[in-house]
């Protein structure tokens, strides 16, 4: 069983293609696309200003974000794990859109962060979380 890691994204573009972009998270019956094992991706906020859409999606996926959303080595995308599937870089250059990901796994204390643009990656950040260790002695 894969560790869970927990996102947040940002998806700014035109309203139809933000929708195409959530399917590929989200309906891996229907949609001609997918993301690899996201188990969720719920839309926190929605907003519509000057004809461009941005919503936020709060969700979980397998490992990391970039094991499940991103390309290269280790990755879902790029180990053929499936014909349909799609990464960041392609779905952004597809759709024209812009996608922020923030990302905390818990289980192997490391964060993540990554921003595309129209298939252009703008930041690709990692590294680890801080640890709030405390001496058991003195809780007792």
């Amino acid at each position: 069983m894969a560790n869970c890691c927990d996102f947040e994204m940002v998806v700014r573009g035109k309203s139809e293609n933000v929708d195409i972009f959530h399917k590929y998270l989200t309906d891996y019956e229907n949609s001609p696309k997918n993301f690899a094992r996201i188990f969720s991706a719920e839309i926190v906020s929605d907003s519509v200003s000057e004809g461009i859409r941005t919503v936020r999606i709060s969700g979980d996926c397998a490992w990391s974000v970039y094991s499940c959303m991103c390309e290269g080595k280790h990755t879902y995308y790029s180990d053929g794990y499936g014909e349909r599937l799609t990464c960041l870089r392609e779905a952004t250059k597809e759709l024209n859109l812009e996608a922020e990901v923030r990302s905390t796994e818990q289980g192997l204390n490391f964060w993540e962060h990554y921003r595309y643009k129209d298939g252009e990656c703008l930041c690709d950040e990692e590294g680890e979380l801080p640890c709030d260790c405390f001496d058991m002695e003195s809780a007792a």
